[in-house]
Order: C-alpha cells, then structure tokens, then sequence
C-alpha cells in the first residue's frame, strides 16, 4: 500500500514513516499541493494525509480537487493540532473523511484503518441534482431537464466544483487548483472562457434556478436562488440567455475567445 503525505515538517514525514514501516505501507511526501496533484495523474494512493499545521487554504484546495476529481474510494485524513472537537468538525464538513491529531501517530494510524474499512461509498456521494440539472460524477455527465449537455472533462470539473458548493464564493486560485491542478498564473485564461462556455452551455443566467455570477476581488459563485445582482455582481445576462445559442447577451465571451474565432472565419 501507499499513502500521500502534504507537509513541509520534516518531523512528521519521518513520524509517518515509522508509524506504518511495519504494515509495509510506504509514505510519499509531497511538500505542496501541486506535486500532489501532478503525482495523482500518473500514481494512485490508498489514502492521502494531510497536515493542517500551517495552512488551511491549502487543506481546503486539496479537498475541493478531491470532491472534483479523485476516487471517492481514497480516504483523506487532516492531521490537525487542534484537539477540541469543533475545529475537527469543520474539516469533516469540508469533504475530510476523518481527522487525527497530527502529534498522536497511533491516532492516525487507527483513523485511517477505520477510514479503509468503509472504502465502500454510497452512490449518492456520486450524483447531485439541484432542479433541472443533474450531475453524476461517476460517469462524468450533466443533464438538463433530462437531455445531457455534452462537455469536456474540465468543463465538467468545473460544474461539479460549482455545483458542490452553491453560494460559496470560489476564487480564481481555488478553480485553478482543483481543475487544471495548476496556479493561478498558468490557467487564468482558461478559468474565464470556461466559465464563458459554462454559462452559456448549462444556462446558467437566472432563467433555469441557476445563476452563475462573477463577484470582484472574491472569485465566482453559483447563486441557486437565482436573486437578482449586488453592486459588486456583474449584471445578469439578457434573457436571451437562457436559450443555449442564442446571440446577444450581457456578458460577452472573453476576448481570447472572440480573436479565435475571428480567425477561424478568415
């Protein structure tokens, strides 16, 4: 077997190793989430442990990936310093499967034999049905009203991550690590014309129960309620919109977008 461990404390990687030597259970060391990330493309783990010392927008990024695109099957454990029983509640809620405190070795280690004794997940956890959409993540599709809306695997990454987490604001740093497992810098661009693309594809401009806006300086949010913009929304798009290809709406397609496509026509 083979465990995932995110930290930057040399301490804990060698407590780690020791810890599951004996079970023959080897203890990978990532030092950041975006090696994780790329080593999951090629490389699978039985479970993934992560340390919530020193950053929790880091545990936060991993399991928003983790809810996007890993194997429900794989376990994560925070390994966290906090004892009270309220801190460790907030990491359940955020998608953790256990949490163990990160000085207690044999606490983590009971923790995650507990977590690999209930790999079997209900297929629930695989579906989300919010009004006329349906997203079913173990095949990767999305139906409105029942027709499925063909889209690229980011695409629907990306739906998935918005449609998890309605009313919470997502930044850019968040999409861009828990869909392209990169930077910010490195997938910019494409955060702006897939949500271009998504809100046109899915309709998501009010008229379907769903609303995707962009919030300055916070990121974006699927607001389900599908109220009307604040001051710091973007103005929703016309009502056009809510036709899949229909022209004319409020928000243009970002201008890489537009130059792509002016090229094509030449």
């Amino acid at each position: 077997m083979r465990f995932a461990l995110v930290t930057e404390d040399p301490q804990l990687i060698a407590s780690m190793a020791d810890c599951f030597a004996d079970e023959a259970i080897a203890v990978e060391p990532f030092n950041a989430e975006l090696p994780l990330f790329r080593a999951m493309r090629t490389k699978s783990f039985d479970a993934v442990l992560i340390d919530a010392k020193n950053n929790s927008m880091l545990v936060n990024s991993l399991l928003s990936w983790r809810n996007c695109n890993a194997n429900l099957c794989t376990p994560v454990i925070v390994l966290t310093p906090f004892s009270n029983w309220s801190a460790m509640l907030r990491w359940i809620n955020a998608g953790a499967t256990d949490v163990a405190s990160r000085f207690d070795p044999e606490q983590v280690r009971l923790r995650v034999h507990v977590a690999l004794s209930r790999r079997v997940q209900q297929r629930d956890d695989d579906v989300i049905s919010v009004g006329p959409y349906t997203l079913r993540r173990d095949v990767g599709t999305l139906t409105i009203e029942g027709e499925e809306i063909p889209l690229t695997p980011r695409e629907f990454s990306m739906a998935w991550l918005f449609f998890s987490s309605p009313g919470k604001f997502l930044s850019r740093a968040q999409i861009a690590s828990s869909v392209w497992g990169a930077c910010e810098d490195v997938a910019g661009r494409s955060i702006e014309q897939h949500v271009y693309k998504l809100r046109r594809k899915l309709r998501l401009s009010g008229c379907t129960g769903a609303n995707l806006k962009t919030v300055y300086a916070l990121g974006y949010k699927l607001d389900l309620s599908a109220s009307g913009a604040t001051q710091d929304d973007e103005a929703p798009p016309a009502q056009a919109d809510c036709e899949p290809d229909s022209p004319g709406t409020s928000e243009g397609p970002p201008r890489s977008l537009l130059a792509a496509e002016k090229v094509a026509e030449v």
